[in-house]
């Protein structure tokens, strides 16, 4: 890689980042265009947060993505937002434009694309249980809304987090069927599993160093599937027990993919490699 004084800089804030796979994916992207850039992760520790997207105009960080867990909390240093980011309370992709600083968030796109390729699925109609209650469970959440699934339960360890943000999303879907569940109250959750189409766990619960989140799986129908957005491991704990039970599962390398896809288009105005970024990260 020959970094020169002109070569643009990008990369990722997140706490802890060393896993990512996100400058791999993209500076292999960045090498089949044959463009002048280079992409590093940045480990940033909640505290320093602020200073980090401070910085980000002086030194001309052409762009970054954000990562856990800093989604939400990002979103107070930002000259813009896009439609997507405003529903989702949360940005993954920053973009530095003549020193403007604009929000997205392509996770919502990424997940969709993510269930369609590896589990055939769409979410007009679905029944979804969602773990978890931050930034990536309300992209998730969105995408989920925008596209019409008939009922989704939020399954939280702090219930009241969960009770927020389904009053939050209520207020723009009026008409869904959104609910809390306590990831405490047993039998809540054995009902919501019981008839939900697919699992998606939104934490990083199972991420390597991280414990899983014990849920009873054997809850689910036989045709129930679930995705797991944690990519590293491939395979977590969830996706594992649930091939076990004879469900269909995947992990969340397509959403890092198809997610950051979309975020080097933002940044790059090129069409994104897809099939170099995929290569790599397998």
């Amino acid at each position: 890689m020959n970094i020169k004084a002109s070569t643009k800089i990008y990369g990722i804030f997140g706490h802890p980042v060393g896993h990512s796979l996100s400058p791999v994916m993209h500076n292999s992207a960045f090498k089949a265009l044959h463009l002048d850039s280079v992409y590093v992760a940045f480990d940033i520790q909640p505290r320093d947060l602020e200073s980090a997207a401070r910085a980000i105009k002086p030194l001309g960080i052409a762009g970054v993505n954000i990562t856990i867990p800093h989604k939400e909390s990002m979103t107070f240093f930002l000259d813009k937002i896009s439609p997507e980011a405003t529903l989702t309370g949360a940005v993954n992709t920053v973009k530095n434009e003549n020193g403007k600083l604009l929000g997205y968030n392509t996770d919502v796109g990424g997940f969709l694309r993510a269930i369609k390729e590896d589990l055939g699925l769409h979410p007009n109609g679905l029944k979804v249980a969602l773990l978890g209650a931050g930034g990536a469970s309300r992209a998730v959440l969105s995408a989920l809304c925008m596209n019409e699934s008939s009922r989704i339960y939020v399954m939280n360890r702090t219930y009241d987090k969960a009770k927020r943000l389904v009053s939050e999303f209520k207020k723009s879907f009026k008409d869904f069927s959104i609910e809390a569940v306590s990831l405490e109250d047993k039998t809540g959750v054995e009902n919501a599993l019981s008839i939900s189409d697919l699992l998606v766990n939104a934490t990083s619960a199972g991420m390597e160093g991280i414990d899983p989140i014990e849920i009873p799986l054997e809850s689910l129908s036989k045709e129930s599937m679930v995705y797991d957005l944690v990519y590293k491991p491939r395979e977590t704990s969830l996706i594992q027990r649930a091939k076990e039970l004879g469900l269909k599962a995947s992990g969340g390398l397509s959403m890092l993919l198809y997610q950051g896809a979309e975020s080097f288009e933002i940044w790059t105005g090129e069409i994104a490699p897809v099939e170099v970024m995929k290569k790599v990260i397998e």
